[in-house]
């Protein structure tokens, strides 16, 4: 049975601006729902820390509510070297303390030689820890955007510790195909993260993506299909919760951890 981790960015600090986002509420909640895993975004964690929380803390809370941290959205890498420096060294410092299995990574420009340099940087400096990269394509970034474009990153930049990130709003909302699903070989996914989505409303993709999420099976996905796709291969890997919803944002804790438990089982029994 694939385990299932709670992805905290519903409630980010990226979304929330000002608003406190409750990581600790989160971790007690997750728990409570019945997730064994957890995966605390670094906007959030940043957030606790500079109203003088401790890192340590988290993970002091994390441990007493008998989860592990699974995951940690997320190292953005483009164009600036300096700044691919900088963001790897900070989620680094957050990543020795709370050892999540997997730092997501997203590559926001072209892939040029500053993207492979800080790819294969992270890749040394994560790897050496025992950390994997789990890099996610969205469909609208400038090249990392489908599973073949993200396998070819793989092949070009040879870090031993990365994978690809499959999302199931970006699988069904990119141009990859069922072809594309069945042709990525088992050893190249580090994991899952999984959603569901009505019809689109507009072009927005990142608005739709922030915003119009909805619990699995309450969509539009071929979410069977999709979860059949991934058994067939031998998937039998962490399965990330991540419901990103304007509807839930607000919603109670246990509430909501609760629906994204209960939802994502009835496919990952």
């Amino acid at each position: 049975m694939s385990e299932l981790c709670f992805n905290t960015m519903n409630r980010s600090a990226y979304l929330l601006g000002d608003e406190d986002p409750d990581l600790l509420g989160q971790i007690r909640a997750a728990a409570r729902a019945g997730f064994g895993l957890i995966g605390p975004d670094a906007f959030s964690i940043q957030a606790f820390c500079a109203g003088g929380g401790r890192v340590e803390e988290l993970d002091e809370a994390i441990r007493a509510a008998g989860l592990r941290c699974f995951e940690l959205p997320t190292l953005a890498i483009g164009s600036d070297d300096a700044a691919n420096r900088e963001m790897s060294r900070e989620l680094f410092e957050i990543a020795k303390v709370l050892r999540p299995d997997f730092v997501q990574l997203n590559v926001e420009s072209k892939v040029e030689t500053p993207v492979l340099d800080g790819l294969r940087r992270a890749g040394d400096l994560f790897g050496a820890e025992g950390m994997g990269l789990a890099i996610e394509y969205l469909p609208w970034l400038p090249e990392i955007r489908n599973i073949q474009s993200t396998r070819a990153l793989l092949e070009r930049a040879g870090v031993a510790c990365a994978g690809v990130l499959v999302d199931s709003w970006h699988f069904f909302l990119s141009d990859d195909s069922w072809e594309d699903l069945d042709a990525l070989p088992l050893d190249e996914i580090s994991y899952l993260q999984f959603d569901d989505h009505p019809p689109l409303q507009s072009d927005d993709l990142v608005a739709e993506t922030l915003g119009r999420r909805v619990m699995p099976g309450e969509g539009h996905f071929e979410l069977a299909r999709f979860c059949d796709a991934l058994r067939a291969k031998g998937f039998e890997g962490v399965v990330s919760c991540e419901i990103l919803s304007d509807a839930t944002r607000h919603m109670d804790l246990d509430e909501f951890a609760a629906q994204v438990y209960s939802s994502s089982r009835r496919f990952w029994p």
